[in-house]
């Protein structure tokens, strides 16, 4: 029976070990004065398929830290496999390299991660654009598990939307919003974006047939707020009803959910892939569903 070790930021490790009763190890991780990282197995992994759960949100660089030592440290003491959860993966959206000189950051990544000696990674609705064969790309197994039919259900269950229209805020969330669309009977449209930079973008106009209706935003992540800001402005110049967002990783850096808030959103849903006060959904169970699947 696989075991599972949480890290630093594995709370969903709980969960999972509660649906699928595979037992929980312990790893004593610290944070030094010096501000590096100590890192020690407690459990002995001799032969053990070990399952490590982390998230990588709000300090990707530390935790990508002691992921690596875990992967590592896991390897040299003979686990017989390593499978991470990590439902949220970080630089994803850094897949290429747009101008000279950049770091391909996401490749280095996956690079450090193959070299620790992952042997399979499960992430939840990662950020894919330029790239289409994550297994290729990585050099391991990669399970890319969504988290939008759960969350379409928490929207049918507590959204009281008056004919509801869902909305992709640029092209890239379209694979996102067509399943929460699919699975709500709904029609789906996307606004046309222009990032000036990091925390800033541009959305013109949306189109005419949102007036009176009320409108449901779907992404995978939320980071600064800005691009579903610029959405509800967009959406309310053409006379839309309510807004409410969706998302599967609420990052809301900074004062985001403010942000939305104050520009007018009625209600936010998101998963516990990034913890947030409006991860309400949970992706415990079809992490879950995923390990049990595998032949182990």
């Amino acid at each position: 029976m696989p075991l599972i070790i949480p890290a630093t930021q594995g709370i969903l490790a709980i969960k999972i070990s509660r649906l699928t009763d595979f037992p929980l190890g312990y790893a004593q991780l610290e944070k030094l004065p010096d501000g590096e990282k100590y890192v020690r197995i407690s459990t002995d992994v001799e032969g053990e398929d070990v399952i490590l759960v982390n998230s990588f949100a709000h300090n990707p660089d530390e935790m990508l830290i002691e992921t690596l030592f875990l992967i590592k440290t896991l390897r040299d003491y003979d686990a017989r496999s390593i499978t991470g959860v990590f439902p949220y993966f970080p630089y994803s959206r850094q897949d290429g390299r747009l101008i000279r000189g950049e770091a391909f950051s996401l490749k280095i990544v996956a690079d450090l991660l193959r070299s620790a000696g992952i042997d399979r990674m499960i992430v939840v609705d990662f950020h894919l654009h330029r790239l289409k064969d994550l297994n290729s790309f990585f050099g391991f197994e990669v399970k890319n598990l969504t988290a939008m039919h759960k969350i379409a259900d928490f929207v049918r269950k507590n959204f009281e939307m008056k004919d509801p229209i869902v909305v992709a805020p640029d092209e890239e969330a379209v694979r996102w919003a067509k399943i929460v669309a699919e699975d709500l009977d709904l029609d789906y449209i996307y606004l046309q974006k222009m990032r000036i930079d990091a925390e800033n973008v541009i959305i013109d106009s949306a189109p005419p047939d949102v007036s009176g209706r009320d409108v449901l935003i779907v992404d995978d992540m939320i980071s600064t707020g800005g691009t579903v800001v610029q959405a509800v402005k967009a959406l309310k110049k053409v006379n839309c009803g309510k807004v409410y967002v969706a998302c599967t990783h609420a990052i809301l850096a900074k004062d985001a959910l403010k942000k939305m808030l104050e520009c007018g959103v009625e209600g936010l849903v998101a998963t516990d892939t990034v913890l947030s006060p409006i991860s309400h959904v949970s992706v415990a169970d079809i992490i879950s569903d995923c390990l049990l699947s595998l032949d182990w």
